[in-house]
């Protein structure tokens, strides 16, 4: 059997292409043995919001990335297609996002084995076996890949993987149409998601900590080979900013300037410690007054400002001793230096801690280089004691998957029954009290436009339900299991008593936690273990209704 394990491990017969193409089969189907129970789930939240931007729309409208204010063009050209091709239908979505997701962790297997020989930490393939499963099975990977509309991180993230695959083979070859592939991706990239913006930092970071850092020092073609590496992505660059500033008043479009050009140092540095710091110790999975204690802790600016310049000395003490530094240690400082360069175009967006799920898209990208990091420094000590240690936790990454497999199918399955249990489609005005927001964090509902029309537009492009009076989104509740719900009591006038009917919820709208608020139509107030809704000037033949956690209940 060791034998047999050892053969199958050789790197000569596991890189040969007959060894790559078994293995990208396997890796295909073991993300189907995950993720085969949600394979229906995922149409939620901004999924909506794709399918009112391709309502109607032309097979042209992508070049303009149907109205998104973003330079997705790339990205919505396959989107078009998608939905004209599979509709709401999961089999299919499920599919690209699985083959997808196995195309990466065969391209972290390559680039992982291409590094670990490169920088001669070993030739063993064994590390770069486990880098593979562990992404593949990372219970934070699990969003991206189900969720329908991060085909842009997964799609995004191949592009990078394979710029960064030949441009390392540029460094080892030393052939330039090998460049002129990693431009063409980045191309391409920028086209598709602004993740694509850490390829030249990537390239400045893995071409600086290489042993030969491309060409000897003071040799005649040093300046060349590195003008030929970073010009034409400085270049394309340039006109990707040009063409954002055109298009849509801003060099970079998506949030804008306002939001992704933000540099405030201290929380910065908190974001990009919070990520390390979930990836090192999956505070995510920890008690609620652990995980609030921590955030409380980084969010402080005297602590994001002690990160910040932590952080900037020691980067400015490792380029300054760049030369010096040995070559053991080269490749995972360069991994831990590309995990935190992945993370830049995320590094002033909120940090989302309270429940078991959303940003987590957000690290795809950069969970491959913590894993390189990692692997790269175990397999320099004591390799065959880790090795017990990682089929440990590949195995627990596998169950931690499942897991979170397991919620986004609930979460689908009440998505339906919400929707398709519905049947007010000629009041005049319908009231919803209460309704699912998210269950245990896995968005459902989800509105962040402020119009309150997460439900009427998921029953619009999910449902093909069409109610013809003016829904009022009240309120919403966060699920902890699939049969959480309420119950409402009417009392004298307009007014409704709302209760939980268990522990563990708590009240949202538009996106967030809310608090007693008031508009012209009707009152709400957070009362105990519920609300109270109290109507100004309801219609005639109005409808109030509400989620009992099996079906929706109404008044009239």
């Amino acid at each position: 059997m060791r034998k047999a394990v050892a053969n199958m491990l050789n790197p000569v017969q596991l890189q040969a292409p007959k060894g790559l193409a078994g293995l990208l089969l396997f890796l295909f189907l073991l993300v189907q043995l995950l993720c085969w129970p949600a394979a229906r789930a995922g149409f939620v939240t901004d999924y909506t919001g794709l399918l009112e931007r391709l309502d109607g729309a032309p097979f042209s409208g992508f070049l303009n990335s149907f109205g998104f204010p973003a330079l997705h063009p790339v990205t919505n050209f396959f989107l078009f297609w998608f939905h004209k091709l599979f509709g709401t239908y999961g089999l299919g979505w499920h599919l690209v996002h699985t083959t997808l997701h196995a195309l990466n962790a065969w391209m972290v297997f390559r680039l992982s084995a291409k590094m670990l020989a490169q920088w001669s930490v070993t030739s063993n393939a064994a590390p770069a076996l486990f880098a593979a499963l562990l992404f593949l099975a990372h219970p934070y990977n699990a969003e991206p890949v189900i969720w329908r509309v991060c085909f842009n991180h997964l799609f995004t993230a191949f592009l990078v993987l394979n710029g960064l695959w030949y441009a390392l083979r540029f460094f080892e070859e030393k052939k330039t149409a090998l460049l002129w592939r990693t431009h063409a991706l980045f191309a391409l990239a920028l086209l598709s998601f602004e993740t694509a913006l850490v390829l030249p930092v990537l390239l400045i970071v893995f071409g600086l900590f290489r042993r030969d850092r491309l060409a000897p020092p003071g040799h005649r073609n040093r300046l060349r080979q590195w003008l030929l590496l970073l010009a034409p992505q400085f270049a394309l660059l340039a006109g990707w900013a040009t063409l954002n500033r055109s298009l849509f008043g801003s060099v970079v479009g998506h949030y804008g300037a306002g939001v992704h050009l933000r540099f405030y140092p201290p929380e910065i540095a908190a974001t990009l410690t919070k990520y390390l710091l979930k990836y090192l110790l999956f505070w995510r999975h920890w008690p609620h007054t652990w995980k609030e204690t921590l955030m409380q802790w980084l969010d402080r600016p005297t602590v994001g400002w002690g990160l910040f310049a932590a952080g900037l000395a020691l980067l400015i003490f490792l380029l300054f001793f760049l030369r010096k530094i040995p070559t053991r240690a080269r490749l995972p400082l360069a991994a831990s230096m590309a995990f935190f360069a992945s993370l830049l175009p995320v590094s002033n967006l909120y940090v989302s801690w309270l429940l078991y799920g959303e940003n987590d898209r957000y690290g795809y990208l950069a969970s491959f280089f913590f894993l390189l990091a990692l692997l790269s420094s175990l397999a320099q000590w004591r390799w065959r004691l880790w090795q017990k240690f990682l089929l440990l936790a590949t195995a627990l990454s596998f169950i931690a998957t499942w897991q979170q497999v397991q919620l986004w199918k609930h979460n689908g399955e009440v998505q339906q029954k919400v929707l398709h249990t519905w049947k007010w489609t000629g009041a005049p005005e319908i009231y919803v009290l209460a309704y699912p927001e998210n269950y245990r964090g896995i968005p459902m509902f989800r509105d962040f436009s402020g119009k309150d029309e997460a439900l009427l537009k998921s029953l619009n492009y999910l449902a093909g339900i069409h109610p013809g009076g003016r829904i009022y989104e009240v309120a919403q509740f966060n699920l902890a299991t699939p049969q959480d719900g309420v119950t409402v009591e009417k009392q004298a006038g307009n007014v409704f008593k709302v209760r939980f009917r268990q522990w563990g919820n708590w009240w949202w709208h538009r996106g967030i936690g809310t608090w007693n608020y008031e508009t012209p139509k009707y009152r709400f107030t957070v009362d105990g273990n519920g609300s109270t809704v109290e109507l100004k000037k309801p219609a005639p033949g109005a409808v109030v209704v509400w989620w009992d956690g099996n079906s929706w209940q109404a008044l009239e």
